[in-house]
């Protein structure tokens, strides 16, 4: 196996631990009622319920993940002439080292949660401010991973050992 493809796999591993561990993690924490939106000022301002927040990721966990791995798993059943990618016939003999989408989307919704409960306990306490880098943090990853696709579709896949 090689190392690429092996990171890829263990990142997606640990995204669905992590996803898991995190959101069992952050339940137990919250009070009833979650803070999800707060004013310019910095204020609480909207709130949502401790289920329907534990649900909704849930929701968006298993439906992502769920239309990627069938993606994935139709990639090999189209014939490589129909695929509008370089080197198509190629890859659908090595579709294991295109799998870091499933991990990214994981990952984002961990480093949410996380800081959503951060934010949950520190409300009262301080300003809430050091946080301005989530959003950017967030969508760099799914950037990253969305414009790495096409430019490694482009390339020859690496030879498995």
């Amino acid at each position: 196996m090689k190392v690429s493809t092996f990171l890829s796999w263990g990142w997606r591993l640990a995204s669905i631990v992590g996803f898991a561990v995190t959101l069992l993690y952050t339940y137990t924490s919250f009070e009833p009622n979650v803070i999800v939106g707060f004013t310019p000022d910095r204020r609480p301002d909207v709130f949502m319920s401790r289920e329907v927040l534990f649900y909704s990721c849930v929701a968006i966990f298993l439906v992502s993940n769920t239309l990627i791995n069938l993606v994935a798993k139709l990639f090999p059943k189209i014939s490589g002439t129909a695929l509008p990618i370089p080197n198509a016939g190629v890859w659908l003999e090595h579709r294991s080292q295109l799998n870091c989408l499933m991990a990214a989307i994981n990952t984002v919704m961990i480093i949410s949660l996380a800081m959503l409960a951060k934010l949950n306990k520190q409300v009262g306490v301080s300003r809430l401010s050091g946080y301005e880098w989530l959003l950017p943090t967030c969508l760099g990853i799914i950037v990253i991973v969305l414009v790495a696709l096409p430019i490694r579709l482009l390339m020859k896949p690496d030879a498995e050992d």
